[in-house]
Formats: C-alpha cells, sequence, structure tokens
C-alpha cells in the first residue's frame, strides 16, 4: 500500500501545475459566466419584469442549486465503482451548458407573444442544468480530490471564484449596457447568449484535464447496487455525530436563501432606481467576493475551511441586521459586497470541509448524503420566502428569518472539529 500511494502522489504532483491552472481557469469561467445572468442579483428582476409570481421569484436563486443537489446520492454507488470519471463528466457537462441556449432563444423570439414560456425557461434553464452536474457532482468532487493535494484545495476554489468575480465586476457593466440599451426580454436574451459563450470555453477547457489514478483500490469493495447503499446511509449518519452536525449546519446555512430573492427588488424599491441599477450592485456582489476569496482561500489552505464558514455566517448576521433599515445607495453597494465576500468564502469553506471529513473510499456516498439531505432546506427557505414577503412585502421579515438560522447554523458548526487539527479515523489524501 505504501508503494502504491508513493506512486499515486508522484503523479498527482507530475501534472499538479496542469491540472491546478485548468481546475482554476474552467470553474472561473463556468462561474464568471453565471454572473450575466446572477442568481441571486439578476434572475429575480428578470422574473419580475415578466410578471412571473411571487414564488418563483423566491425560488429562482436556487434553482441551479436545487439540480446539482437532488440526484447526487442516486448515483454515488455508480460514482464508487468509477476507475476514470473524467469521461462522464464530459457527456454530462456538454448538456449542462445548451439549457441556456434554449431560454435565450425563447427570450428573444417568443417573450412578447408567449411570455409563459419566456418564465417557463427562465426557471428551466438553471434547474435543466443544475441536474446534469448534479448527476455527477460526487465524481467531479472525486476528480478534484484526485487531482489536487488536500492542503491546496482551498486555494483552487477560490481562484476559481476570483476569477468569476473578476468577470463578474465586468459583466456588472455589460449588464447596465445592455438592460439600458435593450431594456427587457431582448437584454435578457442577450446576456443569456453571452453565459452560453462563457460556458463553452470553459468546456474546451475543462477537456484538457489530466485524470490521476486513485490511491484506494475501487476494484477490491463490493459493487453496492442503489438500494444497498440507500440502505447504507441510516447507518453512517448514526455512526459519525461529525456528518449530524455538518448536515444541521450546511442545511441552516441555505437560510440565506430566505432573504436573498427579494434582495434586488428591495434595493431597487427603496432606492427607486430602474433595473440598469442592477449593474453597480452585481459589480459590488463581485468586489466582494474578490475580497472574501483571497482571505478564504488562504486561510483554507493553512487552517481549514471550518474557520472560513464561521465567518461568512457572521457576515451574513451582520448584513441581515443592515439590511432591514438600509436606506442609501452606498449603504445597499455595501450589503451586496457584504454578501459577495460571505457568499464566496462559505462556498470555499465548504466545499473545503465537505471533501475533507469524508472517509475517503465512501467519499461519493458521504457527499452525496451532505448535498440531496440538505436539498429540503432550499425548498424550505423559499417557502418561507414566498410566505413572509407576500404577507407584507416587508423585508426585515425575511431579514430576521435569515439571521436566526445563521445563529443557530453557527451553534451546530461549533460541534465539528476542524479536521486538520486531529487524527482521523480514514484515509485522506
Amino acid at each position: 500500500m505504501g508503494n502504491e500511494t508513493t506512486a499515486y502522489e508522484s503523479e498527482v504532483q507530475r501534472h499538479f501545475a496542469r491540472n491546478y491552472t485548468v481546475h482554476c481557469l474552467e470553474g472561473g469561467l463556468f462561474i464568471g459566466g453565471m454572473a450575466f445572468v446572477a442568481p441571486n442579483t439578476v434572475l429575480p428582476k428578470m422574473v419580475e419584469s415578466l410578471e412571473g409570481p411571487t414564488w418563483l421569484i423566491a425560488i429562482i436563486p436556487m434553482m441551479m442549486n436545487l439540480g446539482f443537489v437532488a440526484p447526487t446520492l442516486f448515483t454515488a454507488h455508480l460514482v464508487e465503482r468509477l476507475h476514470s470519471v473524467k469521461p462522464v463528466l464530459l457527456f454530462t457537462g456538454f448538456f449542462q451548458r445548451f439549457s441556456f441556449l434554449g431560454t435565450g432563444i425563447v427570450l428573444y423570439y417568443y417573450a412578447d407573444t408567449h411570455p409563459e414560456w419566456a418564465l417557463a425557461a427562465i426557471a428551466l434553464a438553471p434547474l435543466i442544468s443544475g441536474l446534469f452536474g448534479g448527476f455527477t457532482m460526487t465524481a467531479w468532487l472525486e476528480l478534484v480530490a484526485k487531482t489536487i493535494p488536500e492542503n491546496r484545495r482551498s486555494s483552487v476554489w477560490a481562484i476559481r471564484f476570483i476569477i468569476s468575480s473578476l468577470i463578474g465586476i465586468g459583466a456588472g457593466k455589460v449588464v447596465s449596457f445592455v438592460l439600458e440599451h435593450y431594456p427587457g426580454h431582448e437584454g435578457y436574451a442577450i446576456l443569456h447568449f453571452i453565459l452560453f459563450g462563457f460556458l463553452m470555453v470553459s468546456y474546451g477547457i475543462f477537456g484538457m484535464v489530466r485524470e490521476t489514478t486513485s490511491n484506494v483500490e475501487k476494484n477490491h469493495a463490493p459493487s453496492t447496487d442503489l438500494r444497498e447503499n440507500l440502505k447504507t446511509v441510516p447507518s453512517l449518519i448514526r455512526s459519525d455525530p461529525v456528518l449530524r452536525n455538518y448536515l444541521v449546519t450546511r442545511g441552516l446555512m441555505n437560510g440565506i436563501f430566505i432573504m436573498i430573492p427579494f434582495l434586488s427588488i428591495h434595493s431597487l424599491r427603496v432606492l427607486d432606481k430602474p433595473e440598469s441599477f442592477l449593474g453597480p450592485l452585481l459589480m459590488a456582489h463581485m468586489v466582494g467576493g474578490i475580497f472574501g476569496n483571497v482571505l478564504s482561500g488562504y486561510v483554507g489552505d493553512t487552517i481549514g475551511g471550518k474557520v472560513v464558514m464561521v465567518a461568512s455566517r457572521y457576515l451574513f448576521i451582520l448584513m441581515a441586521i443592515w439590511a432591514s433599515f438600509a436606506s442609501t445607495e452606498w449603504e445597499f453597494l455595501a450589503l451586496f459586497f457584504i454578501f459577495g465576500a460571505g457568499f464566496y468564502g462559505n462556498q470555499v469553506g465548504t466545499t473545503t470541509l465537505c471533501i475533507e471529513i469524508c472517509p475517503t473510499e465512501r467519499r461519493a456516498t458521504y457527499l452525496g448524503i451532505m448535498a440531496t439531505l440538505t436539498a429540503p432546506t432550499l425548498i424550505l427557505a423559499s417557502i418561507l420566502s414566498t410566505a413572509l414577503w407576500g404577507w407584507k412585502e416587508n423585508y426585515s421579515l425575511l431579514a430576521l428569518a435569515t439571521g436566526i438560522s445563521m445563529l443557530v447554523s453557527l451553534v451546530y458548526l461549533a460541534r465539528i472539529e476542524e479536521p486538520r487539527n486531529r487524527s482521523l479515523g480514514h484515509q485522506t489524501l
């Protein structure tokens, strides 16, 4: 086993520079492209402008997340059998990107005559994209874990998000220009076409990754079918307190989606600004993302993901308190800056920690449990957001609910010991 591990580590180091660069660029372009139809900033206002219902505005920021997390546990047993995951990722990645092209076409040609088609396309594009990504999300995380050493993963996530934030700053200017000169559905269609272009470039770069062999001999493990693998889930949760606490803190973290869907709408109403002001808000969000990623990437590599997750929750609590009273342009720009720093910081910390607390030989199943079992909290957040906004359209109620969720999430996160501070009872890379 020692010789196999040495050979594996040697292979990882041989391809490290290439794979590190590819993972950073591919993710940066994919996430950065999404900024042109930013789920947390642009999409809610897009739905409102097409007279979409309140419940759709509330759920639209999390449609891609729902797609990603829903199927992961049901494909984990297949991923654990794979010696090579890149081919299946190339297959699903192709279809993951094309849904946004379809939405652009529907918005450009049919939004006037069939607005219901346009609303359906806007909602289904991120959901379908997420589903194709979700089928193989554990495979993608497995690929990252196989190709990037543990102490360099946080910086991979951070650099991906820094690149995407830099693109997002430019996207903010483009969004302002496009919506000012092509208001309404035509402008939103153009933004979808731009997004599609970024996604296809990211796909080409992803094809350049060099997959390394695993240090776990998978063909020695017994093959399991879906039913058998699902039967192991309750026992895994019962026997692993770290997993239980992680599930609770990650589920409660989704409480941020109670206040976020209506933040841009609330901002425009309070400031009495046109849709084109979404551009500056998006830019502030992305500048905050760069700040958060630089810090979280360094801290995550040197200390671990937990402290980054703690910091992001404190930022969201501050944001929830301030958002209830903000009334000036600079305050809302600051709120979007804080949101960017906390949101991207949490992404870095969560992705770092979730890989490190997983047993290597059951990593796909653990990641599937984490994703799928916390998915209902996304739906619950959407329901609460819809109900509270529909009741009085009082943004303070949404902020209060989010703040409470963040506080309880902190309690359960505090119960998880940073994996790098202790000796785990299972193998890690």
